[in-house]
């Protein structure tokens, strides 16, 4: 849609000034994005339409992976604060709750585009960096759907966003296991890089597969910002047709899987105008929504 043009340039712009500081180069990247918003196929959703752009993006730049650094060095500094989220939710009455809320908060790198002191001032809400801690609730919240769903699943798939949040997704992963003792949790990531995108190195640093983590880590190998079922095959496919639910993080994913008829749950901050129009809420609110 039109108004997720200005985001897609400024994602693609940020993309080349990851590589080089060449303004002919950086000056080529936005005349092939605007080249390609010309050109592509409307029917696409925000989602599929900036990762066909931004893989486009990445084969001007000949860079295969140019927010490598930028993705590592964050993952890192969340890895530190693992300990801290775990304690935060441990401490909490209700668990579950916290570690959803504290899921949530950390979509915040999902919007590559934000300053990093304005990342580290959202995740101060968190309440594990110095700072008064924010009890946040989500504006939209179908944790009772949830709770009905996970108490009757044998298995659920969880689809991850960005690399930074996967320490925060873990925590909630081992939640979800004493919810639900027993449950099958199979997480998926990208199998190549793109943005910021969670994808299999980072995986694996952050030790996903576990006795209380994920049963196995999959991999979305279409590359794109969500997974589309319809471009996947062979394991994956299979794990989305047996998942009894779904926990699919950001609006990416949220975009991606609408109107599917799975049994997906959006875990998800609204971080742009069109996601919080979409879902009658502010920038910056935290949702956990039932998608059909």
């Amino acid at each position: 849609m039109p108004q997720c043009y200005p985001c897609v340039l400024r994602r693609a712009l940020c993309s080349a000034e990851r590589v080089s500081d060449d303004e002919w180069l950086q000056q080529k990247v936005v005349d092939e994005s605007m080249r390609f918003l010309r050109e592509t196929e409307q029917r696409s959703v925000p989602a599929e339409m900036v990762g066909d752009l931004l893989r486009s993006v990445q084969e001007v730049l000949g860079s295969a992976d140019p927010w490598r650094e930028h993705r590592e060095r964050w993952l890192s500094e969340m890895q530190e604060a693992e300990s801290g989220m775990r304690s935060l939710v441990e401490g909490d009455q209700d668990p579950l709750g916290r570690a959803l809320l504290v899921s949530a908060r950390c979509n915040v790198f999902a919007n590559e585009i934000l300053q990093s002191k304005s990342i580290r001032e959202d995740l101060r809400r968190l309440g594990i960096r110095q700072g008064d801690p924010c009890d946040q609730e989500f504006v939209h919240d179908d944790r009772e759907r949830f709770e009905t769903a996970l108490s009757e699943a044998e298995n659920l798939l969880f689809l991850h966003d960005t690399a930074p949040e996967l320490p925060s997704d873990k925590v909630l992963i081992e939640q979800l296991h004493r919810q639900k003792p027993g449950i099958s949790v199979c997480s998926v990531v990208n199998y190549q890089p793109l943005l910021l995108k969670a994808c299999e190195p980072d995986a694996r640093k952050v030790a996903l597969e576990g006795e209380i983590g994920s049963k196995e880590v999959l991999y979305n190998r279409g590359g794109g910002l969500g997974l589309v079922p319809d471009d996947c095959s062979g394991t994956l496919r299979e794990a989305i047709d047996g998942a009894d639910v779904i926990v699919a993080k950001g609006a990416s994913h949220y975009q991606t899987l609408s109107g599917r008829g799975l049994p997906v749950f959006s875990l998800l901050r609204a971080k742009c105008p069109v996601t919080a129009a979409s879902q009658s809420c502010r920038i910056g609110d935290l949702l956990f929504i039932r998608i059909d």
